[in-house]
C-alpha cells in the first residue's frame, strides 16, 4: 500500500527539494491540525511551500492540483527536539570545558544518511545540539531533514545554549598531573562538574549589559537546555536555576519521574530521552520507568520526545498512560515550542510550513505505517531519501 501511495503522488508533485510553484490540494479522511480539533474530511491546500488553507472541503479552480489521500491521515511532521544528527569531526571540542560560542552549524554534514533515515520515520524537523563532552556545550539550532539549500532547511540557527549537569564532562578526563598539557581537562568528578558551571555561572551574573551567549543566557534572552539524566544531577540543576535565577528545559530526564511534582511546581519542561523498552539500567546507571512520560504529564509537566523514531515512543508512551493526544504533541507542538519554532513547524494552520506526514491510519494503531512525508510542500519520494 506504502509503494502505491508514494507512487500516486509523484505523479502529482514536484519531487525534489524545491517547493513546487504551484498550488496542491491534499484531500484526506482526516488531519490531526494540534492547532484546533482534528477535521474530518480535511483538505489542505498548499502554496509555495505553506500552508494556505485548511478545512473540510476547499473549492478550488484553475491549475491546482487535486491528491486524494483516500482512508489516509495528516498530521503535521514530527519534530525531534535534542540530537546530534549529522554532526561530524567531533561534537565537542575538546581542548576546552567552556565553549558557549561553540557554532554547531558549522559541524553539519547536510548529506548524511541520519536524515534520511530520521525522515523516513516521518521527522522533518530535528533539533541539533553540541555534545556533551563539555560543561558549557554551546549553540543549538533547529533544521529541516531534507532541501538542498541549506539556508532554507535552517529553521532557526540559534534555540538555546547546551549545558551539561551530568557525568559527561568528567567521563573522559583524569587527574591533572602535568598542568602544562593542553590534553589534561578538568573536571575530574561530578563536584568538578557543578563547581566549573557555577564559577563560569559567577563570572558573568549580574552584568545585565555585558554582551556574550552567557550573559543573554542568564538575563532570559536566550534559552537554557540543560542535559541531566539522573534524580540527583537534576536537583542540582534546579538548585544552581534558583542560584542564578534561570529557567532551564531538562534534557535526557531518565529520573525526572521522580521528581514529577517539583518540575511542575517551578514550570520545567522536560525532553525525554529515547523511551527504553528494557529493564536493564539507562545511562548514568538510572533506574528504568516505563511510565515516565505518563506520571511527568499527570504532574502537569510540559514534555517532549527525542531520539529515533518518534512515532513509536509516543505509541510505547501511550501504552503506559499517557493520553494519546498528550503523546502526540510530545512529538510535534511542545518540541516546535521549546525550539521556538511554534510559529513555524508542529502544527497545521494556515501560514504554517507545509510539513505533513501520511500515515495509513490512526496514529496510535499499531498496523499504522508512514505511507508519505511532505517536506515544504514536496514530497519526499523513496528516491530522494535514498540518493
Amino acid at each position: 500500500m506504502k509503494r502505491i501511495v508514494i507512487t500516486f503522488l509523484i505523479t502529482l508533485f514536484c519531487s525534489g527539494s524545491v517547493a513546487p510553484a504551484n498550488d496542491v490540494l491534499l484531500k484526506a479522511t482526516k488531519a490531526i491540525t494540534l492547532d484546533g480539533p482534528p477535521i474530518e474530511p480535511a483538505a489542505i491546500l498548499v502554496h509555495d511551500g505553506k500552508i494556505k488553507q485548511i478545512a473540510q472541503t476547499i473549492d478550488v479552480a484553475g491549475d491546482v492540483k487535486v491528491v486524494d489521500l483516500g482512508e489516509a491521515v495528516v498530521v503535521p511532521g514530527f519534530v525531534n527536539a535534542y540530537s546530534q544528527l549529522g554532526i561530524t569531526g567531533g561534537s565537542s571540542e575538546l581542548t576546552r570545558e567552556i565553549t558557549p560560542d561553540f557554532d554547531v552549524q558549522s559541524a553539519i554534514d547536510w548529506e548524511s544518511r541520519g536524515f534520511r533515515e530520521t525522515l523516513d520515520a516521518g521527522v522533518t524537523t530535528v533539533g541539533i545540539s553540541p555534545g556533551t563532552d563539555n560543561v558549557v556545550a554551546g549553540i543549538s539550532l533547529a533544521v529541516k531533514t531534507a532541501g538542498d539549500d541549506v539556508d532554507q532547511r535552517v529553521v532557526k540557527h540559534d534555540t538555546g545554549l547546551v549545558i551539561t549537569l551530568a557525568s559527561d564532562p568528567r567521563s573522559r578526563n583524569r587527574a591533572r598531573s602535568r598542568p602544562d598539557s593542553i590534553y589534561v581537562r578538568q573536571p575530574t568528578n561530578r563536584m568538578g562538574v557543578v563547581w566549573m558551571l557555577r564559577s563560569t555561572l559567577q563570572g558573568v551574573e549580574g552584568k545585565a549589559d555585558s554582551a556574550g551567549v552567557l550573559a543573554e543566557a542568564l538575563s532570559g534572552k536566550r534559552r537554557i537546555y540543560c542535559v541531566s539524566r539522573t534524580h540527583f544531577d537534576i536537583e542540582t540543576v534546579l538548585r544552581v536555576a534558583e542560584e542564578f535565577d534561570f529557567s532551564p528545559v531538562i534534557v535526557g530526564g531518565e529520573e525526572s519521574y521522580q521528581l514529577a511534582s517539583l518540575l511542575a511546581e517551578k514550570k520545567l519542561p522536560v525532553i525525554l530521552g529515547p523511551l527504553r523498552t528494557t529493564l536493564s539500567a539507562g545511562a548514568e546507571g538510572t533506574e528504568p520507568a516505563w511510565n515516565r512520560a505518563g506520571v511527568l504529564h499527570q504532574a502537569g509537566v510540559v514534555i517532549a520526545m527525542s531520539g529515533p523514531d518518534l512515532l513509536e515512543q509516543a505509541r510505547f508512551a501511550v501504552r503506559f498512560g499517557l493520553p494519546e493526544d498528550s503523546a502526540l504533541r510530545a512529538i510535534t507542538i511542545e518540541p516546535a515550542k521549546l525550539l521556538g519554532i511554534e510559529d513555524r513547524v508542529g502544527s497545521l494552520a494556515v501560514g504554517r510550513d507545509a510539513n505533513l506526514v501520511v500515515l495509513s491510519g490512526d496514529p496510535f494503531e499499531f498496523t499504522t505505517d508512514v505511507q508519505a512525508v511532505i517536506v515544504d510542500g514536496t514530497l519526499i519520494d523513496e528516491e530522494d531519501k535514498e540518493e
